[in-house]
This record gives C-alpha cells, sequence and structure tokens, in this order.
C-alpha cells in the first residue's frame, strides 16, 4: 500500500513539473486602458461631503476617464454606496454611454 501510494506521489510530481513556474520573472499584468483609476472615484465618493459636490466631481471623473467595460461595471455596482444621496439618472447614463 505504501508503495503504491508513493509511485502515486511521484508521478503526480513528475506530471505536475510541466506547470510549476522555474522562473523568478514577474508575471505580466493585464492590460488596462490608460487613465483609468477607479480609485479616484471611491475617493471623491467618500471625501466629497456636499451631495452636489460630489456628483459634479463624479461626473468630471467619468468625463475624462477612459476605463474597460469590466471596470464600468464594477463602478455601476459599487455606485450607490460611493455617491450616496448624489446617486443620479445622470450618472448611471453616463456611464452606460461610456461603457458601450
Amino acid at each position: 500500500m505504501r508503495r503504491a501510494l508513493l509511485l502515486l506521489v511521484l508521478m503526480t510530481v513528475s506530471l505536475a513539473q510541466d506547470n510549476l513556474i522555474l522562473s523568478n520573472a514577474p508575471l505580466p499584468m493585464p492590460k488596462k486602458k490608460a487613465n483609468c483609476a477607479v480609485q479616484d472615484l471611491y475617493v471623491i465618493g467618500l471625501t466629497t461631503h456636499d451631495p452636489a459636490e460630489r456628483h459634479k466631481a463624479m461626473l468630471e471623473w467619468l468625463d475624462k476617464s477612459q476605463c474597460s467595460a469590466d471596470d464600468y461595471v464594477r463602478i455601476w455596482n459599487a455606485l450607490a454606496e460611493w455617491a450616496g444621496t448624489s446617486d443620479s439618472p445622470i450618472l448611471r447614463a453616463k456611464i452606460m454611454e461610456k461603457a458601450k
């Protein structure tokens, strides 16, 4: 029984060597569109306390940003939390427009 288990472990290790990363080079990062820092929108939502100013700042950020569709989905899903009372159909429409 022990020999069979040892044989199974050795076979698994020998087959897994093809999938092991044997280099210390950094892995390539997935490419994002330039000029997309979703955390900046998050910071606007948490630090701007006046709803009118927050709404204006978020619209300006959306106008100047170029994000991927996945980023806009993330923004859409978190907008109620980040924008709070300044969440509006105008902000939602801008996100849908940019996500196309």
